[in-house]
């Protein structure tokens, strides 16, 4: 114990020499004037005595303690401390404000590629509105077309139907007429040569109706097929409008948190300054 007392006071009278020379004390000039104690020991001394030597110098009026070489090489040397602690600050400061300058210039030009990106989503997305309202209308025409061909198809089913109900008809009246052939009159047969014809021409009409709704009818078929087609074009559409929409979502919630983050970094920058 006395030698770790004797060492301490070695190390305090030391350091105060050294001080006085105007050089500051370290672990290693400290062991060198004073030949002998372990490192550990210096140390831990040493660390004594820098945190006394303030409290040392206030009260050098009341206790003079420390001779004037001494008070004026600490003061030498605080002043130094202070200068080289003041230069760091500024050198970390300065450093600190150009990587928040390079950050800022960074989030601003990323927040203009995403201004420009939300722009170009924008003019898509008003492409594929166009593209789909365009669909849409088609759809609504292809619809309007199916329904007028499917009321002439009914139309000229029932006209179909009809005409055969009349053809039917004069053939009974025409069977009735040949089995009273014997006692015919001209009138009779005039009537009877009327109802063939009728036939004849309710046949042609029968023909050309039957022609006509097969024709309605393929025609209906392709207009459901078009519909179809059309719906399933429109569908498509309304799905790439809703992924253009949820990407300009997503790409708006980038530029708000780059535009905040950016925002943060200047007020930091500018508190620092």
């Amino acid at each position: 114990m006395p030698k770790k007392s004797d060492t301490r006071e070695k190390v305090f009278a030391t350091a105060d020499l050294l001080l006085q020379e105007g050089t500051r004390p370290t672990q290693q000039n400290v062991r060198d004037r004073i030949g002998s104690g372990s490192i550990t020991t210096i140390n831990s001394a040493l660390n004594t005595w820098w945190s006394t030597l303030s409290d040392r110098m206030n009260r050098k009026d009341q206790h003079p303690e420390l001779p004037e070489p001494v008070i004026s090489a600490a003061n030498k040397l605080w002043d130094q401390a202070l200068a080289y602690a003041h230069h760091s600050f500024k050198n970390e400061r300065d450093e600190v404000a150009d990587i928040l300058h390079s950050r800022k210039v960074e989030n601003l030009e990323q927040l203009e590629q995403l201004r420009a990106t939300i722009d170009q989503l924008q003019q898509k997305n008003m492409t594929l509105r166009a593209q789909s309202d365009s669909l849409n209308e088609q759809c609504m025409d292809a619809q309007q077309k199916l329904l007028a061909s499917e009321t002439l198809l009914i139309r000229a089913t029932a006209e179909r139907d009809e005409i055969n109900r009349e053809n039917k008809q004069l053939k009974i009246i025409q069977r009735d007429n040949a089995s009273l052939a014997p006692n015919t009159s001209l009138d009779n047969s005039n009537s009877l040569l009327d109802a063939k014809v009728e036939i004849k021409v309710n046949l042609i009409k029968i023909n050309n109706l039957e022609s006509s709704l097969k024709s309605k009818e393929e025609e209906c078929i392709d207009l459901k097929d078009q519909l179809l087609s059309k719906e399933r074009a429109a569908m498509q559409q309304q799905h790439r409008l809703e992924l253009v929409v949820a990407q300009q979502d997503a790409r708006y919630d980038d530029a708000l948190k780059a535009l905040t983050d950016c925002k943060n970094e200047l007020s930091l920058a500018k508190s620092m300054s």
